[in-house]
Order: C-alpha cells, then sequence, then structure tokens
C-alpha cells in the first residue's frame, strides 16, 4: 500500500488513468464554452453596428429637416411685413410663431376668428349627450357641460264619470243634460328645456279634443287640437329676471301656475273656472324674477286676450290685458317638509270682440267638478249668457297654500268686475238705447275654495316650485310594487303613495235684466268633494272623487227658449287613471 494513503498497490493504474481521463473531459467541455461565448459577442456586435448605421440615417433626417425649416423662415421672411413679423427667440423663432400671425394666402394678418389660410375657426364643438330617466319619471337629455338639458314627453288622463241626478235639476240644464261616460281629458305632448345656459323653450300641444268630429268649424272655431304652452324665453337676466314671449300660461293664481297633471282633484275650483279659466292661455310678454333667496316672487304679463286655444284672433281693438302677481314665502324648510305661500294677482284687461256682432262680450260659466264626453256634451250648470261692456273687466285672486309634512291645505278668492254692462248689445253713440238692449249695471261675480290634504304613507308630502309658486310633482317616498327586483331577487314591496282630500267650492254669478217679469241670469252654486289619490309611482296615478253639488241653477235651452234658475242638488263620481313621462 502506499503509505499515508490506505489504497492498494495494484489498483494505482486504475486510478491514475481515471483521473487523467477527468481532466482530458473537463478540457474539452471548457474549450466548447469558449466558442459559444465568441460567437454571442461577435452576434452582439453586428447589431449594435446596425443600429448606429439607424442611428446616423435619423441624425442625417433631422439635420436635412431643420435645414428646410430654416430656408422657410427666411423665405417668408421676404413676404411678411415687418409690423406683423413675430419676434425672434433666442433660438431663431419658429415656423408655427409665424404660421399663426399671418394669412399664407395674402400675406397679411388673419381677421378674428380665421386661422392661417384665411378659414374660419370652428367656435363650437359637438358636445356628448348624456339620455337617462329622471327621478321623477321624465325622460331627459343633458349635455356633459351642463349648457343643453331638454326634457321630451307628456301626459295624458283618461276620466269615467257618473251622475245620480233628478229629472227637474236635468230640465234646468242644456240638451240631455248631465250623462254619465267617459272622455280623454288631457293627451299632450312636451318638449321643453335650455340651451347655452340662456335660452330656455317649452313646446304643448293637446290633442284631446282629436276625436271630436261634432263642432261646426265655422259656429265653433276652437280647434281640435290646439297649443297650450309654446313660448322661447331668456332666464336668469339682470333686473328683468326671466323674460318668456310666445302662447303663456297667465299668472293669474296659485291653481292657475299648476299644471293640470299636478292638481290634487281632478278639477281646479269653480271659481277658477268661471273667473281664470278664459284666460288661461294667451298670446303675450310675461317678465318674473325671485328676490330674498327666492322668498319673493314677482311676475308681469301683457297678454292678447281671446287668444286661449287657437293662439290666433284679430278683432278692431286689439284688446289687451295686463297682470301683476305677488307672492312671498314666510316659511320654507325644505328638510322638514314645511312651507307656506301667500299670494295676491290684480288683472286689468279688455273683453274680447264677439264673432258676428263685434262688440266687445263678456260670459261667466261653470261646469261641473266631474265631466264626460266630447267638449259639446259637457253642459254648464252656471251660464250668465253673453253681456256687453265697453269698461273691460277687472279681476283679483288671494291666495293662501300651507304645507308641514303630510298635511297641507289651500285656500282661494277670485272677484271680477264688470261695469256699465248690458245685454242685448250696447247703447248707441248718443247714448239711446237700440231695441232689445237692457242695461244691468256693474257687475260683481266671485267666489272661493279651501281644501284639506293628508298623506296616509310615510315620507310623502307635496311640494312646491319656489320659483313659479304652484304644486310641484309628488314623488312617493317609496314606489308600488309586489314583485322581486331583477338584480338581487330580493322582495321589493312598496304601497306607492295614498292621499286623502277634502274640498269646498262657492262661486255667485248672477245677474238680473230688467223688464215685466225681471229675467235672472246666471246662478251660485256650493260643492263639497271627497277625493282619495294614489301614485303608484312618479309617472302614474290614480284618482277617484266624490261630489255632492248644491245651488241655484239654469241657463238657456238648445231651442233659445230661456230656462229662469231654480234650486237643484246631485251627486257626481268620477275616476281618472294618468301616466306622466
Amino acid at each position: 500500500m502506499c503509505a499515508g494513503w490506505g489504497i492498494p498497490f495494484h489498483r494505482t493504474p486504475l486510478i491514475i488513468c481515471a483521473l487523467l481521463a477527468f481532466a482530458y473531459s473537463s478540457s474539452v467541455y471548457a474549450d466548447d464554452q469558449t466558442a459559444e461565448m465568441r460567437a454571442l459577442i461577435k452576434a452582439q456586435s453586428d447589431k449594435l453596428d446596425e443600429q448606429a448605421k439607424v442611428l446616423a440615417d435619423q441624425a442625417r433626417l433631422i439635420r436635412e429637416q431643420s435645414e428646410f425649416l430654416e430656408r422657410q423662415r427666411q423665405a417668408l421672411k421676404g413676404i411678411i411685413p415687418a409690423s406683423i413679423q413675430p419676434q425672434e427667440s433666442a433660438s431663431g423663432g419658429s415656423l408655427p410663431e409665424v404660421m399663426e400671425t399671418i394669412n399664407l394666402s395674402t400675406g397679411t394678418k388673419p381677421q378674428e376668428g380665421e386661422d392661417a389660410y384665411g378659414t374660419k375657426k370652428e367656435k363650437f364643438k359637438d358636445t356628448p349627450l348624456k339620455v337617462f330617466w329622471g327621478k321623477d319619471g321624465r325622460l331627459m337629455f343633458k349635455s356633459e357641460d351642463r349648457n343643453f338639458i331638454a326634457h321630451i314627453g307628456g301626459f295624458f288622463q283618461l276620466d269615467a264619470s257618473f251622475y245620480s241626478v233628478s229629472d227637474s235639476v236635468q230640465q234646468l240644464l242644456p240638451d240631455r243634460g248631465l250623462l254619465a261616460g267617459s272622455d280623454m281629458r288631457r293627451a299632450r305632448l312636451r318638449s321643453d328645456g335650455v340651451c347655452w345656459n340662456v335660452v330656455e323653450w317649452v313646446m304643448e300641444i293637446d290633442f284631446s279634443r282629436a276625436s271630436d268630429t261634432t263642432k261646426d268649424i265655422i259656429s265653433d272655431p276652437v280647434p281640435n287640437v290646439y297649443i297650450n304652452n309654446m313660448y322661447i324665453g331668456l332666464i336668469d337676466l339682470p333686473v328683468f329676471g326671466n323674460v318668456r314671449v310666445g302662447h303663456i300660461k297667465e299668472d293669474l293664481s296659485f291653481y292657475n301656475a299648476s299644471s293640470g297633471r299636478n292638481i290634487p282633484f281632478m278639477e281646479r275650483p269653480n271659481v277658477w273656472d268661471a273667473i281664470e279659466d278664459p284666460y288661461i292661455f294667451d298670446n303675450g310678454i310675461m317678465m318674473s324674477r325671485t328676490y330674498l333667496d327666492d322668498l319673493l316672487y314677482v311676475s308681469l304679463g301683457l297678454f292678447m286676450t281671446n287668444t286661449r286655444t287657437g293662439a290666433f284672433a284679430v278683432s278692431p281693438g286689439a284688446p289687451l290685458a295686463f297682470d301683476v302677481r305677488v307672492c312671498y314665502m314666510p316659511i320654507y324648510d325644505e328638510e322638514d317638509q314645511h312651507w307656506m305661500n301667500i299670494g295676491a294677482t290684480g288683472s286689468v284687461r279688455a273683453n274680447p270682440y264677439e264673432r258676428g256682432t263685434e262688440l266687445p262680450v263678456g260670459q261667466t260659466t261653470v261646469a261641473p267638478l266631474v265631466r264626460a264626453g266630447i267638449s259639446s256634451q259637457v253642459p254648464n250648470i252656471i251660464n250668465t249668457r253673453p253681456f256687453y261692456t265697453r269698461e273691460g273687466t277687472q279681476l283679483y285672486t288671494l291666495c293662501y297654500n300651507h304645507s308641514w309634512g303630510p298635511f297641507s291645505m289651500g285656500a282661494q278668492y277670485d272677484g271680477q268686475f264688470f261695469n256699465q254692462s248690458y245685454v242685448g248689445g250696447l247703447p248707441r253713440s248718443d247714448g239711446s238705447l237700440p231695441d232689445k238692449v237692457k242695461p244691468v249695471g256693474d257687475l260683481y261675480f266671485d267666489g272661493g275654495a279651501i281644501e284639506f290634504l293628508c298623506f296616509l304613507t310615510r315620507g310623502d308630502h307635496r311640494t312646491i316650485n319656489k320659483n313659479f309658486p304652484c304644486y310641484g310633482q309628488v314623488i312617493p317616498a317609496e314606489n308600488f310594487s309586489f314583485a322581486r327586483s331583477g338584480a338581487s331577487g330580493e322582495s321589493a314591496h312598496g304601497m306607492g303613495a295614498w292621499e286623502v282630500g277634502v274640498k269646498y267650492d262657492l262661486v255667485r254669478a248672477q245677474l238680473e235684466v230688467p223688464g215685466a217679469p225681471v229675467v235672472q241670469r246666471g246662478g251660485y252654486l256650493n260643492a263639497i268633494t271627497l277625493g282619495l289619490n294614489w301614485y303608484l309611482n312618479p309617472n302614474a296615478s290614480v284618482m277617484a272623487n266624490y261630489i255632492y253639488t248644491t245651488g241655484f241653477f239654469g241657463t238657456q235651452k238648445a231651442d233659445g227658449a230661456n230656462q229662469a234658475p231654480a234650486d237643484g242638488a246631485f251627486h257626481s263620481f268620477g275616476t281618472r287613471f294618468q301616466f306622466t313621462f
């Protein structure tokens, strides 16, 4: 054995041979690695050479472009007047700076709004529009910059009416009197909005009479499809506030200002029907403005009378009307759902001219608070028939409306004067009276209404429009539903908003025609209304009204015979199904 190794001597040659083989294989492997490394380095070197060539080409192109731009700049200096040459910067200026200051077609300074080639620059760009269904159930369009806000929609009301009336009362009314039936009370399409934050518009047309084919267009010129609101206006002007021009709803009272889709009973008060209804819409101009953080409201209006439905009228004297309305809100707390509005309106107006006689005429009519059928089938329970005066008419209204949580109330009084009135015509220029013309003196018609309302469902209340005092839309705190929601599958039961109300109406519109015997025209009435309203959601609602009416009724029969007024009473019941969008 070899000393110190402990290896048998006879195995030593084998070990030496193994060591020599290992050394040889290691040397061969090292040579292979060196060769691969050399090849990799050579490939990287070739790529760097190619990139260097590309960079050199790009540097050459940049140098050529810079030289070209410098030649262009020097050439432009030769044709640009010195007065409009730009001041060169430390870098010598640039072509874009020069092009912004001249018209390249003429060599002169471009006009305001033109680019370097004399083309008008685009001032306005298309604005993306957002379309959405608002929380009030209306289809709305709004631009991202809020310069454009628009609504396209409308509403319709389907009424059904029933009466319990004696034969004696039916004989006091024209034609066949009060008849049960149904009708489309209102069917309106509407577009409204604001553009450029300055201009507002409203276009509203009623189609509810579109199927009324019984009228004689010559003797009864009220159109079957007629205009309600249709105007253009400017908003938030200094001093003037809002200015509207067109076919406008006259600002006569809280109820007159309120839309027919937002009133709490099927019809407005009887006194509104007697005094304000003939003037609800007219051609004219109106200015309105609020003060004291929108708590004080003032409006002024100048209108042409006798343009209620047709939005057109001609007459010998162009009768005009001037309106003033002032409202004050001593209480307005939106968080506590508490508000109070007190308002007064005065109107001085000429009477419209009667077709055929061309005389200034007045007439007061009152229809029942539940109505069925086309316009010619709804009898007037009070009708003074035509009377004439050259003194015009003056009317005023006083309104009080108060809401606190689920409770609300409203009260209204209207009065109207007709001075030096006559029936059968007017005196001659010398003051003498033609045959059948009789004086009836100074006439004063008036009346009022008071109502109390209460929501039965939690969180529901009546709102007010501060900028145009009137009833706002009822939006239920909880929509009616009995199905499962589509997204989560959870139960989504809801009752909607339920409201009860009671209203008292009074109207006095009566005159006496001298003679033997004295003939009475018109009459008076009292009415009690009980109402139940169900607002399923902001779009759909159902109404039910019961009315007991008493009074002194009478009108002219269809054959022209005079019917003296007499005491009477009747019951009526009506329902309404309404959809707003």
